[in-house]
């Protein structure tokens, strides 16, 4: 059923826990696994305050790498087959759902960041912006937390 799942990763507990059902999920099916981290684009208010240093990009680009390998390191722990890949400077979803087409995935995971209802409607959802940019399914891992707190 799923022979291609994409982990939309950034190294947070979030997606740390989304990791682990998707190890599941994955091991299941015995799955293809691409691990994608997305370095998002700058906010308009960092850019207005001057100019950047010229390594950030490359600092970016360390900090991400580093947490790729190690979410690389647990989906070979648990014996699947993955690749990683990074997206620099790019919208989220947009990054996602391109890479999601890019590798003809049949599942792209996230993991489900709380935040409130204003910080949503001023930073938007990469969840919810997926649900209309996948060519494909979209597992939303919720928190585990979450869970403990709602029983």
């Amino acid at each position: 059923m799923f022979q291609t799942i994409v982990f939309a990763y950034d190294g947070s507990a979030e997606c740390r826990d989304a990791l682990e059902e998707g190890i599941a999920l994955a091991s299941r099916f015995n799955a293809r696994c691409h691990l994608l981290a997305v370095v998002p684009p700058l906010s308009p208010y960092i850019l207005a305050a001057g100019p950047l240093s010229e390594d950030l990009s490359e600092k970016d680009r360390a900090y991400f790498s580093a947490v790729l390998e190690k979410g690389l390191v647990r989906l070979r722990e648990a014996g699947l087959d993955t690749a990683g890949s990074i997206s620099m400077w790019e919208d989220p979803a947009e990054a996602i759902g391109a890479f999601a087409g890019k590798v003809e995935a049949d599942l792209v995971i996230v993991g489900h960041h709380r935040r409130s209802a204003l910080d949503r409607w001023w930073r938007g959802s990469v969840g919810h912006s997926l649900i209309d940019q996948l060519p494909c399914s979209l597992f939303v891992s919720m928190p585990r937390e979450a869970a403990n707190h709602s029983s």
